[in-house]
């Protein structure tokens, strides 16, 4: 990421404790094609604790996609939107009536993917110690 100017990850996040983590809750998802690990992420019904402030619209039960990751080799190849499609699957068939996400500032691919995707654009907000503010997303399923 920081390669394509994009400082949302640095340094050991995510890593290993949060694949970990995500493994054992069952909450990790890995795209794969033919035995090939080409994206992952975690979807869930935890938020983050600056979420609890933002002005969401839908009402019911969010799931969170957490940590989505696509190969830097394989980006604008579809495989985000496919794992983000599998991730509303996934809150519906749980009883999810929304899916919330963000991203960092200066992602303008993933937004733009979110913004493509039907994902309305909530708000930005700070967090995680960083000078900029991220962008939350929501979609009603």
């Amino acid at each position: 990421m920081l390669a394509s100017g994009n400082p949302q990850w640095q340094g050991a996040y995510p890593g290993e404790p949060e694949a970990r983590e995500d493994i054992a809750r069952r909450e990790a998802y890995l795209l794969e094609i033919e035995g090939i690990p080409l994206g992952v992420m975690a979807v869930n019904d935890q938020m983050p604790a600056e979420y609890d402030s933002l002005p969401w619209q839908t009402e019911g039960k969010a799931y969170t996609i957490h940590r989505l990751g696509i190969h830097s080799s394989l980006l604008r190849k579809g495989y985000a939107a496919a794992m983000l499609s599998s991730a509303e699957t996934i809150a519906r068939e749980q009883g999810g009536t929304c899916i919330h996400i963000d991203t960092y500032s200066p992602n303008t691919a993933a937004q733009s993917l979110f913004r493509r995707l039907g994902y309305r654009q909530v708000c930005s907000f700070h967090m995680k110690q960083k000078p900029l503010p991220y962008i939350a997303f929501e979609k009603s399923l």
